[in-house]
């Protein structure tokens, strides 16, 4: 499995063992949103994500550019080439869960920290993240993290 399609799989897991309050969205009908931000974040993520659904909600795969609005957005995900301190910085009072790739991502606000050991990706869970604030996490998302950082 390429390295993408690993992390789209794990996007979507996540999306599975989180619950958002139905203030999240606009309406009992509206799509869970997974954002991407990152001019060379593949579009194979997409392509695994957008026919898939979370609960009774599909799933909507958004790009995201540097200062654009992220309202509406769930679960963004950060490629790591991407300066993604300024936007940790300006989702710091969204409900945004950022996931993203860089070595120091949970320790600087992210909330979930992809790392590989030994050819095998994991995670670390930033429970301080504010993304975290008024979602519900399964204690099951919690036993698979590598760390998790309170």
């Amino acid at each position: 499995m390429s390295e993408y399609k690993l992390r789209a799989a794990y996007l979507y897991n996540f999306s599975k063992f989180i619950r958002w309050p139905e203030s999240a969205f606009e309406s009992k009908e509206s799509a869970f949103v997974i954002g991407l931000l990152g001019e060379d974040v593949p579009m194979a993520i997409s392509e695994l994500l957008k026919s898939r659904t979370i609960g009774s909600r599909p799933i909507k795969v958004r790009e995201y550019r540097t200062g654009e609005s992220m309202d509406g957005c769930h679960l963004l995900y950060l490629h790591s080439s991407q300066k993604w301190k300024p936007v940790l910085r300006t989702l710091k009072s969204s409900r945004v869960i950022t996931v993203g790739d860089a070595p120091s991502f949970a320790d600087d606000g992210g909330a979930i920290q992809f790392v590989t050991i030994r050819n095998r990706l994991r995670f670390i869970i930033n429970l301080k993240a504010p993304g975290f604030a008024g979602v519900d996490l399964d204690s099951r998302l919690l036993s698979l993290a590598l760390e998790i950082k309170k």
